[in-house]
């Protein structure tokens, strides 16, 4: 996948814009799995963050979630459902604390289905968002060092992605500008 890179706009605004494009091709839901995966990677280097391929992401989702971190378990979907409210309450009853992270667009739709499944229990938030701040805050806000992490994480999103998927249309050719940062 090629992308451009405007390091004027926000880190948020960047991952909205590699999902647009992920969306464009159909692989909107191998890409936020992926990419939350590299920052979560990032944001926890000493953690072993599992990767699974597309195949293998529809079987994991169980119970358990896409990432579990300490008691807490991720869930990463572009289409929030009923079904996937319902596994968020069983990991309630286990004890675990949830967060469902999903595409902007669908953030309310996300909510709404987290009040009526277990009012006041799931965080729901934009992947954008999630990962965004996730950057800005590994870079200590920093313009210089967040353009040497967002090159990790697309670096991280990469590796992930060649490591189990047969598809590597799905991986992103690193902006020059990037390239050229140290």
């Amino acid at each position: 996948m090629i992308i451009s890179f405007d390091p004027t706009f926000s880190t948020t605004e960047q991952i909205h814009l590699l999902l647009r494009a992920a969306r464009r091709k159909g692989h909107d839901a191998t890409f936020a799995y992926h990419i939350v995966g590299a920052s979560l990677q990032m944001a926890f280097p000493n953690l072993n963050i599992h990767s699974q391929a597309n195949d293998a992401i529809t079987l994991l989702r169980d119970t358990s979630g896409d990432f579990l971190i300490g008691d807490t378990v991720f869930h990463v979907t572009v289409a929030p459902s009923s079904a996937l409210f319902e596994k968020c309450k069983t990991n309630l009853t286990q004890g675990y604390r949830v967060y469902v992270l999903v595409p902007e667009r669908s953030v309310a739709a996300a909510r709404q289905l987290a009040e009526l499944a277990a009012p006041g229990n799931i965080t729901c938030l934009s992947l954008e968002s999630f990962v965004g701040q996730n950057i800005d805050e590994i870079s200590s806000f920093s313009k210089p060092a967040l353009l040497n992490e967002f090159r990790s994480l697309l670096e991280a999103y990469n590796q992930r992605v060649d490591e189990v998927e047969s598809d590597k249309s799905l991986l992103i050719e690193i902006p020059r500008l990037l390239l050229l940062e140290t």
